[in-house]
């Protein structure tokens, strides 16, 4: 029997059932279609939105005009939080990549919330610090763990993200192709196809209806010495 994994702690499923009744009446619900961009690397946004349905990306694009994957955010968790409280540019790109629905608030309007209530305020302050974390983790594992390693990271990310519990492993709750998880890890889409073949010929990970199986998530974490760090900190 299937069942769950690890329920994250997000954003939004951190505060109280009042203040969350609160937080929503400050915003627009809206639905986009996948596709959709929410915003573009180098913009100043307006707006800040709480996923409560449907995935976005985030992305950068490398000198060399490559694709290169930072986030994938689902429900609770925010997007152009970075926006808050500076005037700087947003260096990431927001794309809807599978039809959500979304939150959408005004920046200057979350920002004055922030600042009347406490409890939203630390509960972003939080969720913040644990993503800032997650990112500078992810950043680690790509420049010091190689090519290897950092797929190997990037699998166990997505495993504690969406992974769901089988009698044989950890089933991704979510269709990733080979150039998808090479954009994750700034690679090639045939790097990525002879590392899953490689973990496919050991049983490390198998195919199961276009989703990736992980049968042997403990080979990935020998292989990066992994420590025991809070698992909201090694997400993708």
């Amino acid at each position: 029997m299937e069942k769950k994994q690890l329920e994250m702690k997000r954003f939004f499923n951190e505060i109280s059932e009042e203040n969350q009744k609160l937080l929503l009446t400050y915003g627009l619900e809206i639905k986009v279609k996948s596709g959709t961009f929410l915003f573009y690397e180098g913009d100043y946004p307006d707006h800040v939105y709480l996923v409560r349905s449907g995935k976005v990306r985030l992305s950068k694009m490398t000198a060399e005009g490559r694709e290169f994957s930072v986030h994938l955010k689902q429900r609770d968790e925010l997007v152009g939080e970075v926006g808050l409280f500076n005037e700087m540019a947003i260096s990431v790109s927001a794309e809807v990549i599978e039809d959500a629905v979304l939150v959408r608030f005004d920046r200057h309007t979350l920002e004055a919330l922030f600042r009347e209530n406490g409890e939203i305020a630390v509960a972003f302050m939080k969720w913040f610090a644990r993503h800032t974390q997650s990112t500078q983790a992810k950043f680690r594992d790509l420049i010091l763990c190689g090519k290897t390693g950092a797929f190997y990271s990037t699998l166990i990310r997505f495993s504690n993200s969406y992974g769901i519990q089988n009698d044989d492993g950890i089933l991704i709750n979510v269709q990733l192709t080979n150039q998808d998880i090479a954009n994750y890890i700034g690679t090639t889409r045939e790097s990525v196809n002879r590392m899953i073949n490689d973990l496919k010929k050991t049983n490390i990970v198998s195919m199961r209806e276009g989703h990736i199986l992980l049968h042997d998530i403990q080979f990935l974490k020998d292989y990066l010495h992994c420590g025991d760090c809070p698992v909201e900190i090694c997400t993708i």
